[in-house]
């Protein structure tokens, strides 16, 4: 959803793939260094308009989610702060932990374990519900009038090549809805930070094109161009 905004030469495009259903969706978490004087997100933007560009604010690389997390907030909250993309979550957090950036949009998935050690201070979760792993913790979009339509959640989905027989499709569907309906499923989902996603084939590519509409408008407004590798 992302790719098809953020990339010039792309080799394919939405006409060349079939949805056939989510799996699994996580938000990501804002979380700071402990050293930042802000415990609320209210509080971080307000530090962010009286420090333009002073602080830094880590990503697991240009245009990946927990990146795109923090050009829309930056975007909807009108803050300014230095973007330092690293190679993958691990450096990013590891420049985190040192204080060598203050705060980033972490995947949850991968941040939990750093929050439930106290090693960073987490504000808030991206998506638009609160993460049952962490239910104290509030939705952006709760925190501030200007973050009402945040919604950012990182997600896993099947798709087939397009003109694939719907018989095939619908087969599949059924075998990913199972897969999910199991406990055993839901539980590791769970410990990862995430939560089951099953849509049909028809609900599947309506998200699918919800979520290219929306990050179409964030990175045309960021202006963020980049080259298929």
């Amino acid at each position: 959803a992302v790719a098809y905004s953020l990339f010039r030469n792309l080799q394919y495009g939405p006409e060349n793939l079939q949805p056939v259903s989510n799996m699994i969706r996580g938000p990501n978490v804002l979380v700071l260094h402990p050293s930042v004087p802000a415990n609320s997100v209210p509080e971080l933007v307000a530090h962010l308009r009286a420090n333009p560009g002073k602080l830094a604010c880590g990503n697991h690389g240009v245009g990946q989610s927990p990146h795109l997390s923090a050009v829309w907030f930056a975007q909807l909250t009108g803050t300014e702060f230095v973007h330092v993309p690293f190679r993958g979550a691990g450096p990013a957090t590891v420049e985190l932990l040192a204080g060598n950036v203050q705060f980033m949009f972490d995947n949850l998935t991968t941040g939990i374990e750093q929050i439930r050690a106290g090693r960073v201070k987490a504000l808030a979760v991206t998506s638009a519900d609160r993460s049952p792993q962490l239910a104290d913790l509030p939705a952006l979009r709760e925190t501030m009038p200007e973050l009402a339509n945040y919604d950012v959640s990182t997600w896993f989905g099947a798709f087939y090549p397009a003109r694939t027989p719907e018989t095939a499709v619908r087969a599949l569907n059924a075998e990913i809805k199972a897969l999910l309906d199991m406990p055993e499923t839901q539980q590791r989902f769970a410990e990862m930070g995430g939560v089951p996603a099953y849509g049909t084939p028809e609900q599947f590519a309506a998200f699918v094109r919800a979520e290219i509409e929306k990050w179409r408008g964030v990175i045309r407004r960021e202006g963020l161009q980049l080259e298929a590798g």
